[in-house]
């Protein structure tokens, strides 16, 4: 789960350093035909969290927001396991789902246990709805035929051909797919070829193995230019769901594209062997 620290006027949990304990929330999604079932986890260790939870004080929220619909809604829970249904006309592409623990209603004078020495000896007044642990974001693609462990690279990258007649390939990523452009002559070349099984592991290594790399090397750094493209969201959903997150972007782009360079000399293999 990716944390945000945000600013409060008081001590929230998971906000950084801000108070000893632990809010996790693990998460999964079912598309059906008519909706969508979020199945959320709730895992929290702070006393004062939990006594407030069991008053029904406070409760386990999750927001769903889709930047494509503007839709946005919380549900909440005070049981630590909950399912959640919405409606799968409702969301389109991207969604981006957090996890909070929020007050249900005034909480005046509140402290927390195990907050941090600089919050000591100060009280607040908490409003319904105001954040008190903050559980992390993830996001998922609301498409049916989407799936992060065996992606189609189509969904990211297309190639198409350039403006200059010869020269090296060049690459926009301002678009919602990645698009390389090839020269008129290279691109006449690939269009004669890109249908043939054996050639595929050889466009991937050669074309879109150091692409796609760039790619992730963009989405690790959080590149603020590409970060609201489509590509940019699946990519970054399908490196979570791979536990690539924390690879080398050059290990990460052959493995989403399952051994492009064992496929490539596979394929050259075969072409030599044809031939003799």
């Amino acid at each position: 789960m990716k944390a945000k620290n945000i600013s409060y006027p008081y001590p929230v949990l998971g906000n950084d350093d801000d108070v000893e304990g632990k809010f996790d929330a693990s998460f999964k999604h079912m598309l059906k035909r008519d909706n969508i079932i979020l199945k959320s986890r709730f895992s929290l260790k702070n006393k004062t969290l939990e006594r407030l939870i069991r008053e029904k004080k406070a409760v386990y929220t999750v927001e769903v927001e889709c930047p494509s619909t503007f839709y946005r809604k919380l549900f909440s829970t005070i049981e630590t396991e909950a399912d959640f249904v919405l409606s799968s006309t409702v969301v389109r592409e991207h969604v981006s789902v957090g996890f909070f623990i929020r007050a249900t209603e005034t909480l005046a004078e509140y402290e927390i246990t195990g907050c941090h020495a600089d919050y000591e000896g100060f009280k607040f007044d908490v409003g319904p709805g105001d954040v008190l642990a903050l559980g992390g974001y993830t996001s998922f693609i609301a498409e049916k035929d989407f799936d992060p462990m065996q992606p189609a690279v189509s969904s990211l990258i297309a190639i198409k051909q350039g403006n200059k007649d010869v020269g090296p390939m060049e690459i926009d990523y301002s678009q919602d797919k990645i698009f390389i452009k090839l020269s008129r002559k290279d691109h006449k070349n690939y269009s004669q070829i890109k249908g043939q099984v054996t050639i595929a592991g050889v466009l991937h290594s050669s074309i879109v193995l150091p692409v796609l790399a760039d790619a992730i090397q963009l989405v690790l750094s959080e590149d603020e230019e590409t970060q609201e493209r489509h590509w940019f969201r699946r990519l970054e959903v399908i490196l979570r769901h791979q536990g690539l997150e924390g690879e080398d972007p050059l290990i990460s782009a052959q493995k989403v594209l399952h051994g492009p360079i064992e496929r490539c000399l596979s394929g050259l293999v075969e072409t030599a062997e044809a031939d003799e």
